[in-house]
């Protein structure tokens, strides 16, 4: 697959998603995960879920899942976010850059990997993006773990057959060498109150710990058609819930849960986003 020789500069490092200044945010970062509670999971990790609103919002919940890594434990992170802008709708896409940028540094993307990817499911391939979905991710990876390649994927499909199709694909394209991370982006339920957006958060989080993926997209798409939107990335959700099973994956944990009213004291209640931090993990 031929890629570009660029590197995807940050988008959203702009002070209200987060810091552009290199200390600054190593230092927001640092201290997110390091007041994250120790977790016990149930057993060695093969996908995450984490969220990507603005760090001041919901960083403390990604740093949870993060915080949970080894990090020397994976070379390649698979990176699966929603597409809010329609850049890629009906598709799959990836970028044509051979390194992503933060303030922190450059991540290089894992060309090889996305190759195999190519042969197994078709990409769309795209020279630009204004996609925050994956970009918010990034930082944590790269303070969480110690050296790994990059396979961003935004999907602008987030069908059930896609789904299916697109997790055989990602499990098929890796190889022995490759010890590989799932982590699929996404908020929860957006602009409840707060009391509201945490029952709707329960049930949708509920499907996602019984690692059905059929089961949360249909009700994820039940929501919609009552307009209430309760998972923006329920497609990366459902992919990573579907190649983390054909890896081993048999248990789910709940490593946080808060809404955005949690973020600071005065928050307000009547209009919140929802965040979770899930683990897949082998027994």
């Amino acid at each position: 697959m031929e890629q570009q020789s660029t590197v995807r500069l940050p988008r959203f490092a702009d002070g209200r998603w987060y810091s552009a200044d290199p200390i600054d945010l190593r230092t927001d970062i640092r201290a997110y995960l390091g007041n994250a509670s120790q977790t016990t999971l149930p057993g060695p990790v093969v996908g995450l879920v984490a969220p990507h609103a603005g760090h001041f919002f919901s960083g403390h919940v990604a740093a949870a899942a993060f915080a949970a890594l080894p990090p020397d434990a994976f070379n390649t992170v698979i990176l699966l976010g929603p597409d809010h802008r329609g850049i890629t709708a009906g598709r799959i896409a990836a970028l044509r850059y051979q390194a992503w940028r933060t303030p922190l540094g450059d991540t290089p993307i894992n060309w090889d990997m996305l190759g195999r990817l190519q042969n197994q499911f078709p990409l769309k391939l795209l020279s630009a993006d204004n996609e925050h979905s994956l970009e918010i991710e990034l930082p944590f990876l790269q303070l969480a773990l110690t050296n790994f390649q990059l396979v961003p994927l935004l999907m602008g499909d987030q069908s059930a057959e896609t789904c299916r199709q697109l997790a055989k694909a990602i499990v098929s394209a890796l190889t022995a060498s490759d010890c590989a991370l799932l982590v699929a982006s996404s908020d929860l339920s957006h602009f409840f109150d707060d009391s509201t957006a945490r029952a709707l958060d329960e049930a949708t989080l509920q499907f996602a710990l019984d690692m059905d993926p059929a089961g949360l997209l249909e009700h994820v798409a039940a929501g919609h058609r009552r307009r209430e939107p309760l998972a923006c990335g329920a497609g990366p959700i459902a992919t990573v819930i579907h190649a983390a099973q054909m890896l081993g994956a048999t248990a789910a944990h709940l490593i946080k849960y808060a809404t955005s009213a949690d973020a600071y004291a005065h928050a307000d209640r009547n209009r919140v986003v929802g965040y979770a931090a899930v683990a897949f993990c082998r027994k």
